[in-house]
């Protein structure tokens, strides 16, 4: 089994003025290649389907719905993403998609609990507060997430969620024309400025100053994609 750890060739200085002037940094090549591989490995082919989550919101009781992927909740997820899309389609916030939820039993040995007790490390603090110019000692929300045919995430800035999100892709030869890429937009949400379609083992940052952070959303995943997108999102404190 590896161990994670950040690319040394990856220098968090030379990335700290595009951060703040661009409010977002993509870097390639993040984490070691054979543990990105690995986890990748874990979350598409090895880990339980049942502890995946559909979310959407917002759900049919007016708050976010968690549903654990069981079979006997298939006809019950088909409703939530159907009601996140009709709002979608009247310009409201939505999303639907899967993840997962909070940590496991305590001395749980699986690689997604492993990678969440890396993520709180002096190594990765050290090298977010390095790259932003601002210290960051805590994290808000981690988690894996899942995009198959159907889910989105509709324009957003992270409002109040952090100083910084981030999101790390785990799939391997995914299509963009596929759809669940990351755009980024101006503030009126009127034009696309620069889009990043999922690439295994990229890290994208997302300042977010004074608790506003960039517009940004994930396409919908097209009709018919049998491929999943997988990736580790949260925000940092």
């Amino acid at each position: 089994m590896f161990s994670p750890s950040i690319n040394p060739d990856i220098n968090p200085e030379e990335l700290h003025d595009q951060f703040v002037n661009q409010g977002s940094v993509v870097i390639r090549n993040f984490l070691n290649y054979d543990y990105a591989n690995q986890l990748s490995s874990f979350f598409t082919d090895e880990m339980a389907q049942n502890w995946w989550y559909s979310v959407s919101s917002p759900g049919t009781n007016g708050s976010v719905d968690f549903i654990r992927d069981f079979p006997e909740n298939q006809e019950r997820i088909l409703m939530e993403r159907n009601h996140s899309d009709s709002i979608f389609n009247t310009g409201g916030f939505s999303y639907h998609f899967y993840r997962t939820a909070g940590d496991h039993v305590q001395g749980c040995w699986c690689k997604e609990c492993d990678f969440r007790t890396w993520l709180r490390s002096e190594e990765v603090l050290n090298f977010l507060s390095r790259v932003s110019g601002q210290e960051i000692s805590n994290y808000n929300t981690l988690f894996a997430s899942k995009y198959s045919e159907g889910c989105f995430l509709s324009p957003h800035h992270d409002e109040s969620l952090g100083k910084m999100g981030f999101v790390l892709q785990l799939t391997k030869r995914w299509m963009p024309h596929w759809g669940g890429v990351l755009h980024f937009t101006n503030d009126q949400v009127t034009e696309i400025e620069y889009s990043e379609s999922p690439t295994f083992n990229t890290l994208t940052l997302f300042h977010i100053p004074d608790g506003k952070g960039k517009f940004h959303y994930v396409s919908h995943v097209n009709r018919g994609v049998t491929s999943v997108r997988i990736a580790y999102s949260g925000w940092y404190n």
